[in-house]
């Protein structure tokens, strides 16, 4: 099975969803954790890879972008760099665009990465893709759920 890489535009995500917005007024850093958390189960729970692309740095100084082994990657743009120009950068070097979908709100940023041969979609379709994965584990995990409460029930012989 191939891969299927997520790259999301952190900010433009972030501004589409209402209830992001509403806490990224009150706390960006708390609306950019969220909408990580959110990925993350999605990164973990699905074969998509998850790479989140932020504009800015958290606390002045950008983290480490390499990660270890399979975890969901989190970029911070530098000062001179925008979420749009690493994720186009992140595409036209990948070899596998055809296999990476963008997320972003921004219709000229779908537009250059979609010449780069990478797919688009929107915050709404993330938002769905999300619910949907939700429900699915959810499902797994009370079919999981009865299959344990079956087999640890004590005989009564």
């Amino acid at each position: 099975m191939n891969a299927r890489y997520l790259l999301v535009d952190g900010h433009s995500v972030i501004f589409a969803w209402a209830d992001l917005r509403t806490l990224h007024q009150r706390n960006r850093a708390a609306a950019r954790k969220e909408l990580e958390d959110r990925l993350r189960q999605l990164h973990d729970s699905t074969t998509w890879r998850v790479t989140l692309v932020l504009d800015g740095t958290l606390g002045g100084a950008a983290p480490p972008v390499s990660r270890r082994g399979d975890e969901m990657a989190v970029i911070f743009g530098s000062a001179d760099q925008t979420a749009d120009s690493i994720i186009e950068r992140i595409v036209a070097g990948s070899g596998v665009a055809e296999q990476i979908v963008v997320v972003t709100a921004d219709h000229a940023e779908q537009s250059l990465v979609e010449s780069l041969g990478a797919t688009t979609s929107t915050p709404e379709w993330l938002r769905e893709e999300l619910a949907s994965q939700n429900a699915s584990l959810n499902e797994r995990l009370q079919h999981v759920h009865r299959g344990a409460r079956w087999k640890g029930r004590p005989s009564h012989d």
